[in-house]
């Protein structure tokens, strides 16, 4: 058995954690607190697949969304801003000019 196999068994006969999956998810909070790089790679892997927002992204990298576009700039991404419509665009326009 591997040094760190006795020592997850240890916290885990010890009461540190309910279980197996509690502690992994302690530890990865931990790597990804003291490595922020590694919390940037996963925000724009996951921003990349379109798998969550702008704003999430960012959080999840935690940085400002502003910053956080310079990241995905730097790292190659295309920001995409999809078009409107001409008729929800004329209606928007009705509406602030009332």
């Amino acid at each position: 058995m591997k040094l760190i196999e006795k020592e997850i068994n240890i916290l885990l006969e010890k009461g540190y954690y309910k279980n197996k999956e509690e502690l992994m998810d302690d530890a990865c909070r931990s790597l990804l607190r003291n490595r922020p790089h590694l919390r940037i790679d996963i925000a724009t892997t996951l921003y990349g697949r379109a798998e969550i927002s702008l704003t999430k992204a960012s959080e999840i990298a935690g940085v400002c969304t502003e910053e956080f576009k310079k990241i995905l700039k730097d790292k190659g991404f295309v920001m995409e801003v999809p078009p409107i419509p001409k008729e929800e665009l004329d209606k928007q326009v009705k509406f602030i000019i009332k």
